[in-house]
């Protein structure tokens, strides 16, 4: 197992191992995390995958929950959007934003304070489709 430092761009492949996103660019992560997802410093990280450990947000980092998070999802001062599937607890601790979509499934509690509408207005780019 290691850590894998990712700066932007199609994360689309099984990794073992803690993955940390510090991406100048956006990230697409549609791949497999067989462990913890780390989202830190002015990165923006679209999650369509799936996270066997845990998924936390950082200060200024900011992810969007499209996927599954197999353990609990974490705002440590960054912004998430949650629309998928989280089977732990989400934690919202210092001022991170956390919106949760009213059709997404979290399994475990909410403890902190959600926001009513999404905090990432940036949109974020999805992988173009090849013909």
């Amino acid at each position: 197992m290691g850590v894998r430092i990712f700066r932007g761009g199609e994360l689309d492949e099984k990794f073992v191992g803690s993955v940390v996103v510090l991406g100048p660019k956006p990230t697409h992560m549609s791949g497999l995390v067989r462990g913890d997802l780390f989202v830190r410093e002015r990165s923006l990280c679209d999650i369509t995958g799936f996270v066997t450990g845990m998924l936390l947000s950082e200060p200024t980092g900011k992810a969007v929950l499209r996927g599954m998070v197999a353990k609990d999802v974490k705002s440590s001062g960054g912004d998430l959007e949650i629309y998928g599937f989280v089977q732990g607890d989400v934690l919202i601790e210092g001022n991170g934003k956390v919106y949760i979509d009213p059709k997404a499934l979290v399994r475990g509690e909410v403890k902190g304070m959600t926001v009513p509408t999404p905090p990432i207005t940036v949109a974020v780019a999805s992988p173009v489709a090849k013909a």
